[in-house]
């Protein structure tokens, strides 16, 4: 594979990015699907792309194999349906009109799909305009296929009102699909909400995504290479997604949000286990960003031998020391309660490192704070309050806490 990624981000710090081809520049956007700001999707760049399915649609395939098996037929993968094996041609066929562009990775789950991809010279258009083109050649196949309708126009009728020999459109009808029981998924053994048709958040017609017909969402996410290791994080990640649904649909108890809950009293956002709070015992991580390696381990061996005697440890998981103390913790299986900087975002789901406790319930992530994907303007004010908030949650039961100086 003839990319590096360090040529990548050499050019990003010494490049002036042209932003002349962005003409929402200067507007808001959706924050899922925001474009990273100051970078030029026209050059060269490795991307991590997701899209989903119009109403998370389960069309492309369903999940299968065992969640604890990692090789072999038995391992977590998508058995995907003949619509799914288009999608994987189509995507894998994007070299054929952009040769500028190498297909890295792709995964095909059942709603959405995950796809690397590696621009290695520049592009005449914008990046999205090469997923406006995946998006309509996947459309057509799935029309062949029946999966989706097409818009067809009603004959044209006479106005009564009308003086002269005029006719008045209709409006376009939905044409029928023929029934294709190959194509229809399977039912799951252990349903999951992620899985099922969910309602439109933007309901509101538009001329450039119509309803008829619709096989994806408006829009794309995209994750931009920009650090040494991120690409191996990146494929990780991707090859990741049937495990983790597997894992939800095991345990949908503990990967479902519990809507608002009371906290010391405070109102907060939940997910995961809340019986944690009845933990008698619960104690607080904070660790400042200069304490010493030396003084971290000293506490990582301090809330270690009180979790393995049955405390829950609670934290924001902010500062490098506090995040090693946590890793470290849920490693020996110790509970863990999160608090978050930004929220649950929609179609939440936790980290890569929190994934084993969350289906072991063994976790439960709290935030006060609605969801939000910008920068956070006051960091310090965020943490001294969710600091002050674990705090509050540890002195509920516990009178003793173990804190940094």
């Amino acid at each position: 594979m003839d990319f590096n990624p360090f040529f990548i981000i050499f050019a990003s710090m010494t490049e002036k990015k042209d932003n002349s081809h962005n003409t929402w520049a200067n507007g808001k956007k959706a924050s899922m699907k925001r474009r990273l700001e100051g970078n030029n999707y026209l050059e060269r760049g490795i991307y991590m792309i997701t899209i989903a399915t119009e109403g998370r649609r389960p069309l492309f395939g369903q999940v299968a194999g065992n969640p604890d098996i990692v090789e072999g037929p038995e391992a977590p993968h998508v058995d995907l349906t003949p619509l799914g094996e288009k999608v994987r041609e189509e995507w894998y066929g994007i070299p054929r009109y952009y040769p500028q562009i190498e297909v890295i990775h792709l995964c095909v789950m059942p709603d959405h799909i995950h796809g690397i991809l590696f621009v290695h010279e520049r592009i005449e258009r914008h990046l999205g305009h090469v997923i406006n083109g995946f998006k309509a050649g996947t459309r057509k196949a799935a029309r062949a296929l029946g999966v989706i309708a097409e818009a067809k126009p009603l004959p044209t009728q006479p106005n009564p009102n009308a003086t002269t020999s005029t006719f008045q459109k209709v409006p376009y009808a939905e044409a029928q699909p023929q029934p294709n029981p190959q194509l229809q998924p399977q039912p799951q053994p252990h349903p999951h909400p992620e899985a099922q048709p969910q309602p439109n958040p933007h309901p509101q017609p538009s001329p450039k995504h119509p309803p008829v017909g619709t096989l994806w969402e408006p829009g794309y996410n995209d994750r931009v290479l920009l650090k040494k290791g991120q690409l191996k994080r990146m494929l990780a990640y991707v090859d990741d997604n049937p495990r983790r649904l597997l894992l939800k649909r095991q345990h949908p108890q503990f990967f479902s949000h519990l809507g608002t809950i009371t906290v010391a009293g405070i109102a907060m956002q939940a997910m995961g286990n809340a019986a944690l709070l009845q933990c008698p015992q619960k104690l607080q991580v904070q660790c400042s960003r200069h304490l010493y390696p030396f003084e971290i381990d000293h506490l990582q061996m301090q809330f270690l031998e009180a979790g393995r005697k049955g405390a829950v440890i609670v934290s924001p998981c902010i500062s490098p020391g506090e995040q090693q103390i946590a890793t470290a913790c849920m490693a020996e299986g110790i509970p863990l309660i999160v608090l978050l900087l930004k929220g649950f975002p929609p179609f939440f789901k936790p980290q890569p490192r929190y994934l084993k406790a969350c289906a072991e319930g063994r976790l439960l992530m709290l935030s006060p704070y609605p969801w939000q994907n910008e920068t956070i303007k006051d960091m310090r004010s965020r943490c001294l309050h969710l600091n002050k908030l674990a705090a509050h949650i540890c002195k509920e039961n516990t009178e003793s806490l173990f804190t940094s100086p």
